[in-house]
């Protein structure tokens, strides 16, 4: 069977430094002593990122997104990859620091922006640049 498409890009563009490319090639343990992919945690990331503006409706208070935003909670995320709050605030922090994203945080949410993004291409081969399509 034929995997369908599910993002509105073809591509995305990353750029990255030369502190991003060791953290991401480096891992973290988990609660249990397992080893997680650095790339796995930010991959999982990514794929939250909207393409388009609007609201993440999985969220109880949804915030109204840009292109290239995620919308996350720390408890969240360390239920899913069996972490505690806390490494997940000093990953994200990482992941700050080497310039993968950048974090937002607010009464209401916490989202962040992959600012290592530097665009992307739809499926109409337009090219799309912090929300503007360029040519």
């Amino acid at each position: 069977m034929e995997q369908q498409n599910i993002y509105s890009f073809s591509s995305v563009n990353i750029w990255l430094t030369a502190e991003a490319v060791e953290w991401l090639s480096g891992t973290t343990t988990d609660n249990n002593g397992n080893a997680i992919s650095n790339m796995a945690i930010f991959s999982g990331l990514l794929k939250e990122m909207r393409t388009s503006p609007g609201y993440d409706g999985t969220f109880r208070r949804p915030l109204n997104l840009k292109p290239g935003q995620a919308q996350f909670s720390e408890i969240g995320l360390a239920d899913n990859w069996n972490l505690g709050r806390k490494k997940i605030h000093n990953l994200l922090s990482r992941m700050e620091a080497t310039g993968l994203v950048s974090i937002y945080n607010s009464r209401i949410g916490s989202a962040l922006s992959f600012s290592c993004i530097t665009g992307w291409k739809n499926l109409c081969g337009e090219v799309e640049v912090n929300g503007y399509f360029v040519e």
